[in-house]
């Protein structure tokens, strides 16, 4: 299978350079948060963050872009590190409608590839998984995976 993650972002002018293998773009204190249940399935990393601070610097930006193969096709995963309280939450918000207008205005290569949004608790979780954040995050796609995150 061709590694559709990779060529979605060397399309990506911004992105040049920025694509790593496995989960190298992740910085080590979250790639503890991460492992995936099939390491070889994994198609490479971006960190968003980094790449585009000196571009974007004012800019709510997202964490990092993980290509993962499935049975048929790639799915990235668009995770973010941040802390799960109620201030976290509405920033994690913006970060996510941030994200969402930037694929599909600069990278539509990767805005084409089947997507989940993750959040990941950067430390205690402070926000109930009944409240109404955690209901209208969902409901803008995005899965809540409490301190830690299994690819599948």
């Amino acid at each position: 299978m061709s590694n559709m993650f990779k060529a979605a972002v060397g399309s990506t002018t911004v992105l040049s350079g920025a694509f790593c293998a496995g989960l190298g773009a992740v910085r080590p204190a979250d790639r503890a948060r991460i492992n995936a249940a099939r390491p070889r399935a994994l198609r490479g990393s971006v960190d968003l963050d980094a790449t585009l601070k000196k571009l974007l610097p004012t800019d709510s930006r997202w964490d990092y872009g993980v290509g993962l193969a499935e049975s048929k096709a790639e799915r990235v995963f668009w995770i973010e590190v941040h802390p799960a309280t109620e201030r976290g939450a509405a920033e994690v918000e913006a970060k996510l409608e941030w994200l969402k207008a930037w694929l599909r205005e600069h990278a539509p290569a990767l805005n084409a590839l089947e997507r989940t949004f993750v959040w990941i608790a950067s430390g205690a979780v402070g926000i109930s998984p009944k409240s109404s954040i955690r209901r209208r995050l969902a409901t803008m796609g995005l899965s809540f995976s409490g301190g830690h995150l299994r690819l599948p």
